[in-house]
Parts: structure tokens; C-alpha cells; sequence
């Protein structure tokens, strides 16, 4: 008898030892939502983001929707933990506000530029502007005027490459893809002293923010977000948790329409 409960008591001791170690061993699951489509800086974030967090020991559910007002949409009505590549030049459009709830880290900010073909010198009227379908376009109409056609392109690269083929006169695109343009000597770009600075961020729900932004923050400073960062001269506003989202929230407030 003295023998069975020895038994017994040895294999639940390595049952209970198997279930902690396998409790211990299960990779946290998170859902990672990509708005962006290839060629946009959305989609390569997300996608750096992604196997980042595989990297580090997580079990990613991948959502890659394309669209960023479909995935505003599923980022508000999901129930599991889930992230999201962001930005504050998107806050009003989508309805969707930086706060102290979905707020993880501002990745790098930018200012937004206006680029110009040389065939469009000297062009007063009717001018073509590529833009981001998630821009405020009663916004854009206000900053540059009334005297334009504004034609919404799916991402940055689509609107670099509409520029390029000389679909629009006038684009306005991110610091990296205005490079890229002033580089193709087609044309020249100027930092608009107009549009706020626009910070790309990352944002989450069901989250512990301050938790999660410790590993997100761990990703951001891998080489291959290294070298992203530096190749389009993004810079970095690192601080603390609290500041940035004052920094955030107080940059978002320019892209209203007054």
C-alpha cells in the first residue's frame, strides 16, 4: 500500500510538472492588423513588426486587410490582443484618437512634403495632387488652395509612381518617397510649413500598453528598422511613454479642419 502511494504520488508531481512547463512554454498569441498595401510605408512597418514579434516568442495571427478604414474598423471591434501600425495625420478621418488606452510608442516623425514636376512650372490652375486615400481632403483643399484636383492614391509608392509617370503635377508624400522624387530630378520637394508633423506610431487594444511598448520599442531598434529608419532620415522621438503621447495628441490636433 505504502508502495502505491508512492506511485501515485510521483506520477501527479510529474503531471502537475508537465502542465506548468507547458503553461510556461505556450507563446503569448497577439494579432497584428496591416492597413497598408506592398509599396506603402504602412505595410512594410507592419510587416517588420510582424516578424519581430514571431522573433520574439509570439504566436502572430496575421490580418492583412489593405484598407486602412477596414482596419480601423476591425482594430475597434476586436476583443484579443491586437496592434496596429498608426498615424497621427489619420485621427479625424478614421475617428480614431491617440490615448492613454491605445497608445504603445511613436516609432519616428516627419514632416510632410509637397512635391512639384518641372513640366508644372509656371501652371496656376487646375493642378493634379496625389494624396493618401486616408488623408482629410477638405483639409488638403484648405492648405493649398481651391484652384486644384485632388486624386486620392492607395499608398506612398502609388503616388510616387503616379508622379513619375507624370499622371499628377503635385503630390503630397512622405520625407522618404519625396526623396526618392527630388532624387529622379523630375521635380522638386519642400517640407510643408502648413501640414503638422506627422508621427507614425503604434497602437493597441487589449493590450497592456506600457508592457507591449517594451517589446515593440526592442524591435524597433533591430537592424532591419535600423537601417529603414536611417536610409529615409526618419527621426526618432524616443521618451517616455507619457510625454510621447503628449507629443502624439498634441501634433494629432493640427490635422483638424477648422
Amino acid at each position: 500500500m505504502k508502495n502505491i502511494l508512492i506511485a501515485f504520488g510521483i506520477v501527479v508531481t510529474v503531471v502537475l510538472l508537465f502542465v506548468a512547463v507547458s503553461k510556461a512554454e505556450t507563446p503569448e498569441r497577439i494579432t497584428i492588423i496591416n492597413s497598408g498595401k506592398a509599396g506603402g510605408s504602412f505595410n512594410a512597418r507592419t510587416q517588420m513588426y510582424k516578424d519581430g514579434l514571431i522573433a520574439a516568442g509570439y504566436e502572430v495571427k496575421f490580418e492583412n486587410i489593405g484598407k486602412i478604414s477596414q482596419a480601423v474598423k476591425m482594430f475597434k471591434a476586436s476583443a484579443e490582443p491586437t496592434i496596429m501600425v498608426y498615424a497621427n495625420n489619420q485621427v479625424y478621418k478614421q475617428d480614431l484618437f491617440h490615448t492613454e488606452n491605445n497608445f504603445i510608442i511613436a516609432e519616428y516623425q516627419q514632416p510632410l512634403y509637397v512635391c512639384r514636376t518641372n513640366a508644372s512650372k509656371g501652371k496656376v490652375t487646375a493642378l493634379t495632387v496625389a494624396h493618401g486615400k486616408g488623408y482629410d481632403s477638405k483639409l488638403l483643399t484648405k492648405i493649398l488652395g481651391k484652384n486644384i484636383t485632388l486624386v486620392p492614391y492607395k499608398n506612398s509608392g502609388a503616388m510616387l509612381k503616379g508622379i513619375l509617370g507624370g499622371d499628377v503635377d503635385m503630390m503630397v508624400n512622405n520625407q522618404g518617397k519625396s526623396f526618392k522624387y527630388i532624387a529622379s530630378g523630375k521635380g522638386s520637394c519642400r517640407p510643408s510649413e502648413v501640414l503638422p508633423m506627422m508621427v507614425a506610431t503604434v497602437i493597441g487594444t487589449n493590450v497592456d500598453v506600457k508592457d507591449i511598448r517594451k517589446v515593440i520599442f526592442d524591435i524597433t531598434m533591430n537592424t532591419t528598422f535600423m537601417e529603414y529608419h536611417t536610409s529615409r532620415k526618419l527621426v526618432r522621438p524616443i521618451n517616455t511613454w507619457e510625454n510621447e503621447l503628449v507629443i502624439v495628441q498634441t501634433l494629432e490636433k493640427g490635422y483638424a479642419v477648422k
